[in-house]
């Protein structure tokens, strides 16, 4: 059946992909590629931009990271992309695009929407944080905006490999093997997981993370493609860290453009703690809604696309 065919009966375009693969991966196998990627991948470029950046050992960690150690962070996510596509290319033979880039229209209004929602929904438990004494609005620290827009470079590369490997190709392999419920649950249970191991996370923080796979997956999946997803996630990163001062999945960032955090005797299940906004409550029910949101854009989506098939 040509690809052509199978797009016109496929829940999204964006898990057509696989099936441009003369060599497919199985879920089972996609995982461990998914998991070596970040493993090896990263710990590869780290042996390569570490130095090269002059960056110290300890921004591994996370912790009061200055602008050097951040990128040094952030890039070795380059590592991961590499491996994915060596193995998209090498073992599957179909071309790195095809784990969610292709096809490749409105790329700027798909962008640009994935920047203004993450925008919009970040400042939501960050500004009811602010009103309501939980966060102290420290400084704007002028000299440092220039160093928070080179810091986005990081965030794209770190945010596009994620998604990548979690909402493109985990996504698509369990969809050819399990079907469409399984790859939803799948990936955003694996992205969650990815977090774990993260400084000061918390249960809350993993289902929030998990419902950032959820709404993701859907955005995705409704989109047929990566490129409003991954502006999403880029911006919502960036933001907290670079704009905010806000603690992102727990990493502590010192090139910011504000200074917010919480204030004396403030609740950690509100403002998230040391995890960062992801940790809240208030971050739980905006991700609810939007995660619900996106489900049913994609149901619009398939309805259509079953009627039209009909």
């Amino acid at each position: 059946m040509s690809i052509a065919r199978r797009d016109r009966v496929l829940p999204s375009p964006l898990l057509g992909g696989v099936y441009r693969a003369r060599r497919p991966t199985g879920p089972v196998v996609g995982l461990l590629v998914v998991v070596a990627c970040f493993v090896v991948g990263q710990a590869a470029a780290a042996l390569v931009l570490l130095p090269v950046l002059g960056a110290s050992p300890n921004a591994l960690l996370g912790s009061g990271m200055s602008l050097r150690d951040q990128l040094a962070l952030l890039l070795c996510f380059l590592g991961a992309t590499g491996l994915l596509a060596l193995w998209v290319w090498g073992k599957e033979r179909r071309s790195f695009g095809s784990v969610g880039f292709f096809p490749a229209s409105r790329i700027g209004a798909k962008l640009a929407l994935g920047a203004a929602v993450a925008v919009a929904l970040l400042s939501v438990p960050v500004g009811v944080n602010v009103l309501s004494g939980q966060f102290d609005a420290g400084a704007v620290h002028a000299a440092q905006v220039g160093g928070a827009f080179v810091a986005l470079l990081g965030f794209v590369v770190q945010a596009s490999t994620e998604e990548a490997l979690t909402r493109g190709y985990l996504m698509q392999v369990t969809y050819r093997k399990w079907g469409l419920t399984a790859a939803i649950a799948f990936q955003a249970v694996v992205f969650a997981a990815s977090h774990g191991v993260n400084h000061n996370v918390s249960v809350i923080a993993l289902v929030n993370i998990l419902l950032i796979g959820l709404l993701l997956g859907f955005w995705a999946l409704a989109e047929g493609s990566l490129w409003g997803v991954c502006a999403f996630h880029v911006v919502w990163n960036w933001c907290q860290g670079n704009v905010y001062g806000i603690e992102v999945s727990g990493m502590d960032i010192r090139t910011t453009m504000l200074d917010i955090r919480g204030a004396p005797g403030s609740t950690p299940l509100l403002t998230g703690a040391g995890f960062g906004i992801e940790g809240s409550l208030f971050a739980t029910v905006v991700l609810a809604i939007a995660a619900v949101a996106a489900a049913l854009a994609f149901r619009r989506r398939l309805s259509a696309a079953r009627s039209s098939a009909a």
